[in-house]
C-alpha cells in the first residue's frame, strides 16, 4: 500500500486538505521510535487504497523541536512514496523555500497551491504552468476549505514524478557545496540525508548535518566552505533571492479585483454557520412551494375523479363486478394524477434545478463532517437527495461508493428516505388532514432517525471506508429545456412503471374486496395492528404497499370501506393517521427498491436491511402511540 505524506509550513491549510483527502475518520499514530503524533487516514487514488499522513508543519528541514525532527525523519524514510507539498498561495515567496528543500529529496512530489482565493484577494495572480516549468514538478491550484481542485490533486498524486530539476545556486556557492559533497561520497559519510542537502545544511551550521562532518576527515573541507560562504549566510541569501525570482517569473501583483459572484455565494453557502442556515432556508422553500403549490392542483384533480366515481356508481350499480374493475382503474389513475403528480413534479423539478446550478455538491461538502459521523462521506448525500424522488435510483447511486461498509450503510439509510410515494402519504394524509407543520415535522424526525441509525451502523459494521474526493463544480445557470428533460427522465419511471402497477394494484384490491379476501389478510396481521392501535382492516394496505408504495394511500380509503380519499377522517383519528404514516415511512421498501438493494449489496444484506426496516418502523410507530397517550 502506497503512502502519501502531506507537508507544509504552519497555517498553510494542510489539515483542511487532509480532511478533504482522508476524512474525519482519521487516526492518531506515533512515529516509529518516537512519541510525536501525526494523523493518518486512507483515501482512494484511482481504484487503489493509499495511506495519507499529515506531518507536523515545519518551515524547513532544519528542525528545532521534536515535531519538526520527526517530520524530517519521516520524509527521509523509504516508507513515503509521494510527497504533497502544500503552499499558501497568498505567501508564495515564503512558502516556496520548503519546496526547494523537498525537491532535494528526489522523491515523487506534487506541489499544491492552496488558498488561491486568498491570493486573488491580495491581487496575486499565479501562472501555474509557468511555476510548473520553473520547478520541474506538477503544481495543482486548490481551495481546500471549499473543496475546489481536490479531484485534480488526486489525479496528480496518482501520476506523481520525481522533480525534473534541482536547486542550483551561483557558481561560487555550487563550487564549495560540491567540494563538501565529494568528501562525503569519497569517505562514505552518507546517512538518510541526500548528499547535496546534507552538505548544504552542514555549511549553514545545522548541527545534525554539521556534527558528523566535523568528526570526520571532511572537517577541513567543511571549514573552508563555511569560511568562504560566511557560515552559510550566502546560501541563505541566494535561496531567498531564488524564491523571489521564482515568484516574480511566475506571478504578478495587480490591483485587487472585486470578488466574483461565485465567491460571494460560496462565502455564504459554504460558511460553517450561515451555510447551514442557507441550506435549511432553501429546503424549507422547496417544501413550502411543493406543499402549497400542490394542494390546489390536488383538490382540483381529486374532485374530478370523485365526480367520475359517483357517475360510475350510478351507471354500473347493477353490475357489481364490472363496477369494481372499472372503479379500480379509475381510482388508480386518480391516485397517480391526483396525489403524486401535484407534489412529485414540482419537487423533482426543484431538485433538478438545485443539482444543475451546482448547489447539491455544495450540500455534500457542507455535510461531509456530519456524514462522517455516520460512517459515510459527503458524496453519500447525493443518493439520499435522489431518494426523495425514488428509492431505486438512490440505491443505484451507492455504486459510486467503493467501500462495502459504506455501501451497506448508504443502502440502508437511503431506503429510509421518504420517496415520492411515501411523500404522497405524508402530504396527502398528514399534511392535508392534520396540517403541513406536522408533515414538515415528520421529515425532521426522519432525518434524525437516519442520522442515529447511521451512527449505530458505523459502530456495528466492520470494515474501513477510505475517503473519497468531492470536487465542487462552478455555478451554472441551466436552461429551462434541460430542467424539463431531466425532470421527465426522473418522472418517466413513475409514468411507465408505477402508474400501470397502481392501476393493476387498484383493480386487484377492489377484486379482493369484492370477493371478501381482505379479511383473511387482515387476520394474519391483526396482532400487529392492535399493537400499533390501528384498524385491522388496513393490514392489506401495508402488505400491498411492499408491492408498490404508490398503492398505500389509494388502498387506504378503499380498505376502510370509504368511497373517496376525502372521507378518511371519518374512519381514522389524526393520531392514527400519524402512527400509520410513521410506519409507512420506515417499513420494508417496495419490491423494486429491494431488487436494487440486492443488486448493489447482495442477498444477505438485503434480508438484513428489509428486516431492520420492519423492526424500526414497528418500534417508531409504537413509540409514537405511547408518546401520544402520555401527552
Amino acid at each position: 500500500m502506497k503512502t502519501v505524506a502531506l507537508i507544509g509550513q504552519p497555517n498553510c491549510g494542510k489539515s483542511t486538505l487532509f480532511n478533504q483527502l482522508a476524512g474525519y475518520k482519521s487516526l492518531s499514530a506515533n512515529f516509529p521510535g518516537a512519541t510525536v503524533e501525526y494523523t493518518k487516514g486512507q483515501t482512494y487514488i484511482g481504484d487503489e487504497v493509499v495511506d495519507v499522513i499529515d506531518l507536523p508543519g515545519t518551515y524547513s528541514l532544519s528542525w528545532y523541536d521534536d515535531a519538526e525532527k520527526e517530520t524530517a525523519r519521516a520524509l527521509f524514510s523509504e516508507d513515503i512514496d509521494v510527497i504533497v507539498n502544500i503552499l499558501d498561495a497568498s505567501t508564495l515567496v515564503r512558502s516556496i523555500e520548503l519546496t526547494i528543500e523537498l525537491m532535494s529529496l528526489e522523491k515523487p512530489i506534487v506541489v499544491t497551491l492552496n488558498m488561491m482565493d486568498e491570493a486573488l484577494k491580495k491581487g496575486i495572480y499565479i501562472n501555474v504552468k509557468k511555476l510548473e516549468s520553473i520547478l520541474g514538478v506538477k503544481v495543482v491550484p486548490i481551495i481546500a476549505k471549499k473543496g475546489k481542485g481536490i479531484k485534480d490533486l488526486i489525479e496528480a498524486i496518482g501520476n506523481a514524478q520525481k522533480p525534473a530539476k534541482r536547486c542550483v545556486y551561483s557558481k561560487e556557492v555550487e563550487k564549495y557545496i560540491k567540494m563538501v559533497m565529494e568528501c562525503i561520497d569519497k569517505n562514505n559519510l552518507k546517512n538518510e540525508w541526500p548528499t547535496k542537502l546534507m552538505a548544504t545544511k552542514a555549511i549553514e551550521g545545522f548541527e545534525a548535518c554539521q556534527k558528523p562532518l566535523e568528526n570526520s576527515v571532511c572537517k577541513n573541507a567543511l571549514k573552508e566552505a563555511k569560511f568562504a560562504l560566511r557560515d552559510g549566510l550566502v546560501i541563505v541569501q541566494e535561496r531567498h533571492a531564488l524564491c523571489m525570482d521564482i515568484f516574480e517569473n511566475s506571478a504578478v501583483v495587480k490591483k485587487k479585483e472585486k470578488r466574483t459572484l461565485e465567491d460571494r455565494l460560496d462565502n455564504i453557502l459554504l460558511h460553517p454557520f450561515f451555510g447551514y442556515l442557507s441550506m435549511l432556508a432553501i429546503f424549507f422553500s422547496v417544501f413550502y412551494i411543493v406543499f402549497h403549490g400542490g394542494v390546489p392542483v390536488e383538490n382540483f384533480i381529486i374532485n374530478i375523479f370523485n365526480n367520475v366515481d359517483t357517475f360510475l356508481e350510478h351507471s354500473l350499480s347493477q353490475h357489481k363486478l364490472i363496477l369494481a374493475i372499472v372503479k379500480g382503474i379509475v381510482d388508480g389513475v386518480g391516485a397517480a394524477f391526483g396525489i403524486a403528480f401535484p407534489y412529485l413534479l414540482p419537487f423533482l423539478f426543484l431538485i433538478s434545478l438545485l443539482e444543475d446550478i451546482g448547489y447539491l455538491p455544495r450540500i455534500g461538502f457542507l455535510l461531509d463532517s456530519t456524514m462522517h459521523k455516520m460512517g459515510l462521506h459527503g458524496t453519500s448525500i447525493i443518493p439520499f437527495i435522489s431518494g426523495y424522488g425514488c428509492s431505486v435510483p438512490a440505491i443505484m447511486a451507492t455504486r459510486i461508493l467503493k467501500s462495502k461498509k459504506e455501501k451497506v450503510i448508504s443502502a440502508f439509510l437511503a431506503s429510509l428516505v421518504p420517496c415520492s410515494a411515501r411523500t404522497t402519504v405524508i402530504m396527502g394524509l398528514v399534511g392535508y388532514f392534520i396540517g403541513y407543520g406536522y408533515a414538515i415535522l415528520l421529515y425532521g424526525i426522519n432525518i434524525l432517525i437516519i442520522m442515529i441509525s447511521g451512527m449505530i451502523l458505523k459502530k456495528l459494521l466492520r470494515g474501513v471506508s477510505p475517503e473519497m474526493a468531492l470536487d465542487i463544480p462552478p455555478y451554472r445557470l441551466p436552461t429551462f429545456k434541460t430542467l424539463i428533460l431531466k425532470t421527465w427522465h426522473k418522472v418517466k419511471d413513475f409514468v411507465f412503471l408505477a402508474v400501470p402497477i397502481l392501476i393493476g394494484g387498484s383493480v386487484v384490491l377492489t377484486l379482493i374486496s369484492y370477493y371478501h379476501l381482505d379479511n383473511a389478510i387482515n387476520g394474519v396481521f391483526k396482532p400487529l395492528m392492535e399493537i400499533l392501535g390501528l384498524p385491522s382492516s388496513i393490514a392489506a394496505v401495508l402488505l400491498f404497499g411492499i408491492l408498490k408504495k404508490e398503492l398505500t394511500l389509494l388502498m387506504l380509503y378503499q380498505a376502510l370501506g370509504l368511497s373517496s380519499l376525502s372521507q378518511i377522517p371519518n374512519a381514522l383519528t389524526p393520531n392514527q393517521m400519524l402512527i400509520f404514516t410513521i410506519f409507512v415511512i420506515f417499513y420494508i421498501p417496495c419490491l423494486a427498491t429491494i431488487a436494487a438493494i440486492r443488486k448493489e449489496v447482495g442477498l444477505k444484506n438485503t434480508i438484513y436491511i428489509s428486516t431492520a426496516t420492519l423492526l424500526l418502523a414497528t418500534f417508531l410507530a409504537f413509540s409514537t402511540k405511547l408518546l401520544i397517550n402520555i401527552l
